[in-house]
């Protein structure tokens, strides 16, 4: 069984609401599961648990921009404020 580990997949400018709702389902359908959505002027995507083979295969597809729509993945973690 794959592993699932949280990311975050941010979406460039302009990519189609349709785009991000496939990948929404394409991680879902492998067992992933959509935590969070993001949808502002600054930021545009979600956070997920992706299982290991997508996020793999997104990581190097958005890599240097190759990615039609996606801007990059990262993995999710807390972020504090002092």
């Amino acid at each position: 069984m794959s592993e699932h580990k949280p990311f975050m997949v941010v979406f460039k400018e302009g990519a189609p609401q349709s785009a991000i709702d496939e990948q929404k389902q394409r991680i879902e359908s492998q067992g992933g599961k959509i935590k969070q959505t993001f949808d502002s002027p600054i930021i545009r995507g979600f956070s997920a648990t992706i299982p290991d083979a997508i996020a793999s295969e997104l990581t190097t597809q958005s890599t240097g921009g190759g990615h039609e729509h996606i801007e990059y993945l990262e993995p999710d973690s807390e972020v504090r404020t002092m």
